[in-house]
């Protein structure tokens, strides 16, 4: 998953999120979280993570690959070129009819673990702007959380879940060494060709050449779905392709 280093510190904060805080009633009483939902903050990332339960419906509009990191995660990707990300409109909005990976829907929300704890607890990112200074859709009511607390809280616990799911078996896949380095050139209307490198793909052949019993595992793992739908998003390319082109028009 792609991070961003914390100044001064060997931490590091998820992709979007520069001052997570710990959403408390006694700190955040008079805060609110603004109804209308825009995409600004993610119009510059070119892939975003993407859990395993998210791929069936995102693997018709994103090519599904995976990051080329010493632990490799499922990224969908948004656009052909570093900083362009071609599903958000000029309004902010997603593009519409297409899916919005929960990753970008959690947002301003996130599970934080404290440095000496496994335990997680809710934040909000505070340079969100659907971060508002006034009680129109507030976090806490008389000291309890409100609604719009508590769904953040399941969707945050239900992402934290799938999220580890995902986590396991990307692992399980570099366990049997089927990933590739991969990079990709493409070529526009235009006639201009892009390249888009750093990711990594599963490796067919390898796949192929597997033993019945590491086959086996993959199955009990749950990693058969993911390889198929990672391999059948390979078509999905072309979306891109024909979002780019329709840039220029």
């Amino acid at each position: 998953m792609a991070t961003a280093a914390t100044k001064g510190s060997e931490r590091t904060l998820p992709l979007f999120y520069k001052k997570p805080e710990v959403l408390r009633a006694d700190k955040h009483k008079n805060i609110s979280l603004v109804p209308e939902v825009r995409y600004d903050f993610a119009r510059s990332a070119n892939s975003l993570p993407i859990n395993a339960a998210e791929m069936p419906r995102a693997v018709r509009h994103y090519p599904i690959v995976f990051t080329d990191t010493p632990n490799p995660f499922p990224v969908a990707v948004m656009g052909l070129r570093q900083g362009s990300n071609l599903f958000i409109e000029r309004d902010g909005s997603w593009a519409k009819g297409i899916y919005a990976p929960a990753y970008v829907r959690r947002y301003p929300f996130v599970f934080m673990r404290n440095a000496n704890s496994k335990t997680l607890t809710l934040c909000i990112e505070r340079f969100s702007t659907r971060i508002m200074e006034n009680r129109d859709n507030p976090f806490f009511l008389d000291g309890k959380r409100t609604e719009v607390t508590q769904s953040a809280l399941k969707f945050c616990q239900a992402y934290e879940a799938e999220f580890q799911k995902t986590s396991e078996v990307s692992r399980l896949l570099s366990q049997y060494e089927l990933f590739t380095s991969n990079r990709g050139t493409f070529t526009l209307e235009s006639g201009e060709k892009v390249s888009l490198s750093g990711f990594k793909l599963v490796d067919e052949k390898k796949l192929n050449a597997l033993p019945i019993d590491a086959f086996e595992a993959l199955r009990a793992g749950g990693a058969l779905p993911v390889i198929y739908c990672h391999l059948i998003s390979m078509h999905s390319w072309q979306n891109l392709v024909t979002r780019e082109d329709a840039k220029g028009i």
